[in-house]
């Protein structure tokens, strides 16, 4: 949880973030699934359709995550190691039950470079859940608090908060993150401490190591509180777990190498998330957890947000649309 405190940060920062493109690290060569941009106001609107034989293979055996996305290089403790391996059936449930946006999350890390391990930190947090809210106060699959939602430009408009959005809190979060990396040291484990404990309060805590001639900054050389401490042995263990999932007994659930949703625009043509999923035959509790930002069935949020819907049922709906289905739904 980012914990309530006043942020240099500013959403003017986070609107400038670069969308990048990949290259397959593992060859010269890009799959189909590595050239897809997502892209934040036309998710996935260079997919027409689905064609499930236009995608192959487990995002697990992709370049999003294979061995060179991995940048920290975290050797666990012994307690460390016992803790993976005690939650290693957690992990992967977290991931079954947040599939549909992991390759999502993969993708955006590799487009900013981030180290694929920074994944570890939704999972501690959330599990990949969007509808989370803590006893604390903190909301959504990132876990913010309210004002720093705020401060990062994540807004509640009338019936949608952009608290339980998973795209526009991933987006905020690598930004933020990548923005504490350079601002604590370059350093991950700093990034993580301050991700629990605050970013002012890991600062100080590095300003003060530095005044006793501490030049290599970890959990061992920097006074953080307890609770930072342990929310960096389990960043190192979740990060671990992804990287050697084998050596932790984690079974990796299945997900596919391509994108899980495509973002479809109904605004002004559809009103209910529960005629959107009759319309393209989508579970509705799978329409809901795509799109945990609506607060009520009701699609209207005066912001224009669309709707993700799941890939192989997007083209169902938008041809519902086209034909004009749309107009049994009561305003």
């Amino acid at each position: 949880m980012i914990r309530k405190t006043t942020l240099v940060y500013t959403a003017a920062v986070l609107a400038a973030s670069v969308s990048l493109t990949f290259v397959s690290a593992c060859s010269g060569s890009k799959t189909v699934a590595d050239k897809i941009n997502y892209n934040e106001t036309e998710m996935l609107s260079q997919v027409d359709s689905y064609n499930d034989n236009i995608y192959s293979g487990s995002v697990w055996d992709s370049s999003l995550i294979d061995e060179s996305r991995f940048k920290l290089d975290i050797k666990l403790t012994k307690a460390e190691e016992s803790w993976a391996k005690k939650n290693a059936v957690s992990l992967a449930t977290h991931l079954k039950e947040g599939s549909p946006f992991v390759h999502y999350l993969l993708v955006k890390l590799k487009e900013r470079d981030l180290p694929v391990e920074l994944m570890a930190i939704p999972l501690i947090e959330s599990g990949l859940n969007p509808h989370v809210r803590s006893s604390a106060g903190a909301h959504g699959p990132w876990q913010f608090m309210r004002s720093t939602g705020k401060s990062l430009g994540l807004k509640r408009t009338g019936n949608y908060d952009e608290l339980y959005d998973f795209i526009a809190t991933t987006e905020a979060s690598l930004d933020y993150l990548k923005y504490l990396y350079g601002e604590l040291e370059n350093n991950w484990d700093m990034v993580a401490a301050a991700y629990n404990q605050g970013e002012f309060g890991v600062k100080k805590a590095i300003r003060q190591a530095k005044s006793r001639g501490v030049t290599v900054f970890n959990i061992k050389t920097v006074k953080l509180t307890k609770s930072a401490q342990t929310y960096i042995k389990r960043f190192h263990a979740f990060a671990a777990m992804l990287k050697n999932p084998e050596k932790y007994d984690v079974d990796l659930p299945e997900i596919k190498n391509r994108p899980a949703f495509k973002r479809v625009e109904v605004a002004g043509r559809l009103n209910s998330m529960k005629k959107a999923a009759e319309l393209s035959g989508t579970n509705l509790q799978t329409l809901k957890k795509l799109n945990a930002g609506f607060l009520s069935d009701n699609l209207k949020t005066g912001d224009g947000h669309g709707l993700l819907v799941p890939v192989d049922k997007a083209y169902a709906l938008e041809n519902a649309l086209r034909n004009g289905q749309s107009e049994t739904v009561t305003n």
